[in-house]
C-alpha cells in the first residue's frame, strides 16, 4: 500500500509529466473549435511563410531535453497536416514527449498572419494530454479547465525588441483523481493547477549550433508562473508556487531550435538534435 509520501510523489510526478508536455505544446503553441476555420485574411502586409517561425511540413524534428538533476527526456515535433483557411496554410501539428516509459502526446495548430506566427493549444487536446498521462497511475473523476483558448503569438520581423505574447487569461486546470493503492482500494485526490504567461521580447538575433546544426535565430525572453495544490484526507495539503524565465531561440522554417527554462537553482534545456524528412 501506498503511504503517504509516496502518494504525494506520484501525483506530483505524473502530473508533472501532463503539464510539461502542455508546456512543451505551448512554447511551439487555441483558438475555439467552433472559430478555428474562420481566419480571416490578410488585409494589409501579409506574412510569408519563409520568414514565419513555422516548421517545414515535410520534415520531423527530434529534440532532447536535459534537466538538471542528469534526468533526460525526448520530444518530436512534426506537421501531421496543412489546410487553407481563406488563403492561409494552418499548420497542424503533432508533439510527442517521451520520459523514461511514458509517453505523452499533444498536438497544436500554427499560423502565420499579419505579420504575426501564432502558435495555438486546443482545449480538446489539452484534456486529452491530460487522460493519456494520468491513466497510468489513477482515473479522472473530474476536470475542470478554463483560460482556453491560450495562444503564443511572435512577430515575423524577429528583431530585437519584437513582441511575444500570450493569451491574458491563465490556464486554470482541476483534476478530481481516483487512485487505487491496492486491489481492492482507491483514494481520492484533488489537483489544481494554474499556469500564467507574461508577455515577453526579442532580446538578440544570433546563430544558434546544436547537434542538428547552425541556425540564424531571435532570441525571446519572458516568464510565467505555476501554482499546483494537491489535497487528499490522506496527505496533508500541498501548495507550490514557480516562477520560470523562458530563453527561446527560434529560426524561420524551422521553429524551436532550443529552450532554456530557469527557476531557482532547476533548469531544463531542450535542445532540438535533428531534422529527418
Amino acid at each position: 500500500m501506498l503511504n503517504k509520501n509516496q502518494l504525494s510523489f506520484t501525483i506530483a510526478r505524473q502530473t508533472r509529466q501532463a503539464f510539461f508536455a502542455l508546456a512543451i505544446a505551448a512554447l511551439s503553441f487555441a483558438s475555439c473549435k467552433d472559430d478555428k476555420d474562420n481566419i480571416k485574411p490578410d488585409d494589409g502586409n501579409p506574412a510569408t511563410e519563409d520568414k514565419a517561425f513555422l516548421p517545414n511540413k515535410d520534415e520531423i524534428y527530434t529534440y532532447r531535453i536535459s534537466e538538471s538533476d542528469g534526468s533526460k527526456s525526448s520530444s518530436t515535433m512534426k506537421v501531421v497536416s496543412v489546410k487553407d483557411s481563406s488563403g492561409i496554410s494552418v499548420y497542424d501539428i503533432e508533439n510527442e514527449i517521451k520520459e523514461g516509459n511514458v509517453f505523452v502526446t499533444t498536438k497544436n495548430r500554427a499560423f502565420s498572419k499579419d505579420g504575426v506566427t501564432t502558435y495555438e493549444l486546443f482545449y480538446e487536446d489539452a484534456i486529452n494530454a491530460l487522460y493519456a498521462n494520468t491513466e497510468e497511475f489513477a482515473t479522472i473523476e473530474n476536470v475542470t479547465m478554463k483560460g482556453f483558448p491560450q495562444k503564443q503569438m511572435m512577430e515575423n520581423k524577429g528583431t530585437v525588441g519584437s513582441n511575444i505574447t500570450f493569451s491574458k487569461q491563465p490556464m486554470e486546470i482541476g483534476l478530481q483523481l481516483l487512485i487505487p493503492i491496492d486491489e481492492d482500494n482507491s483514494i481520492e485526490a484533488d489537483l489544481e493547477t494554474k499556469i500564467t504567461y507574461m508577455d515577453g521580447k526579442a532580446t538578440k538575433q544570433e546563430t544558434v549550433t546544436t547537434a542538428a546544426g547552425t541556425f540564424n535565430c531571435t532570441k525571446w525572453e519572458y516568464k510565467y508562473e505555476m501554482y499546483m495544490k494537491l489535497s487528499s484526507l490522506f496527505i496533508p495539503v500541498e501548495e507550490k508556487e514557480f516562477v520560470y524565465t523562458v530563453e527561446l531561440w527560434t529560426a524561420p522554417g524551422v521553429g524551436i531550435v532550443k529552450t532554456i527554462e530557469t527557476s531557482d537553482d532547476e533548469i531544463s534545456t531542450t535542445e532540438l538534435q535533428k531534422i529527418t524528412k
